[in-house]
């Protein structure tokens, strides 16, 4: 991600170079390799302009060249798809600072940024596939049977699905991240200046903020109709003043889901369990249920 920015910061790519990336990211939706043909095809290049962009961003270290068959084919790595995020939402001026990583998870990394009136953002870059492919099953439902699963196709669904999640539920003034904008994997949102509840050693007033964290879970579900699917004290972030943020939408299902109702009790008994286990705090999840 910070080579990504580098580059656009120190100014090494041209247009002519953006459209031969996202050229290749247009033929990955075919193929994992797309040929100098179609990169010319997509990117309405001469052919010679696109050997020679081809060859630019290859020595950039953008794309990964394949010549194992008859046809020399390229692929974006991720460094390549970090720069069309970063350079869309900085043409938007949506942000144009990118700060240094503050989170670093299994399917993301996080990063703090800023925009042109100095407001602090979080950016959320999704890595879905970073570690396997068996970590997409949550997906499957709207990946529509394809034959050809591209990681960006995956990782963009992704932040898709997670900035439509925050979108419902910050008209309702709840205490989830603010979604200020989104391109492709990568999502920009509030920030709160805390920590998730599993870092913290002591809290000032566990009871309160487990209150907190309740009333929100049941307001969401009511109002929006939406169950986290993945709630625990690592996606709970607390500041010094006791404010919460409940973040990572990405599994969230509807509350007429066939196992809503399993979904929900995880979710309440992991919060419990962990206000129980570190705080002593008692709790009756099935009450808690009961009262939704």
């Amino acid at each position: 991600m910070a080579e990504a920015a580098k580059l656009l910061e120190k100014k090494k790519l041209d247009k002519e170079d953006l459209r031969i990336l996202m050229g290749i990211e247009i033929g990955m939706k075919r193929s994992k390799y797309v040929t100098v043909n179609n990169i010319r095809f997509y990117s309405r290049h001469p052919i010679e302009e696109t050997l020679y962009r081809l060859k630019k961003v290859h020595k950039l270290d953008l794309i990964v060249r394949d010549s194992s068959k008859n046809d020399v084919a390229y692929t974006l790595n991720s460094i390549g798809y970090d720069v069309l995020g970063l350079h869309t939402l900085v043409e938007r001026e949506i942000i144009s600072q990118l700060g240094p990583i503050i989170g670093k998870g299994k399917e993301s990394d996080v990063y703090g940024c800023m925009d042109d009136n100095e407001n602090i953002y979080a950016l959320k870059i999704y890595r879905m596939g970073r570690t396997s492919f068996k970590n997409i099953k949550m997906l499957r439902s709207f990946l529509d049977n394809r034959k050809h699963l591209s990681w960006l196709y995956v990782n963009r669904l992704a932040a898709k699905k997670e900035f439509d999640a925050l979108s419902k539920i910050y008209e309702l003034k709840l205490d989830t991240p603010k979604p200020i904008g989104f391109n492709r994997h990568m999502i920009v949102m509030s920030y709160l200046r805390g920590k998730e509840l599993a870092y913290y050693q002591n809290l000032k007033n566990p009871s309160k903020i487990f209150n907190k964290i309740i009333k929100q879970i049941k307001l969401i579900y009511q109002e929006a109709n939406m169950i986290h699917g993945d709630l625990g004290e690592f996606n709970i972030v607390v500041d010094n003043k006791g404010n919460i943020l409940i973040i990572d939408w990405l599994q969230w299902v509807p509350s007429d889901h066939p196992n809503a109702r399993s979904i929900l009790e995880r979710d309440i008994k992991n919060v419990c369990n962990f206000f129980q286990k570190k705080y002593h705090i008692e709790s009756n999840p099935v009450e808690i249920i009961q009262s939704f």
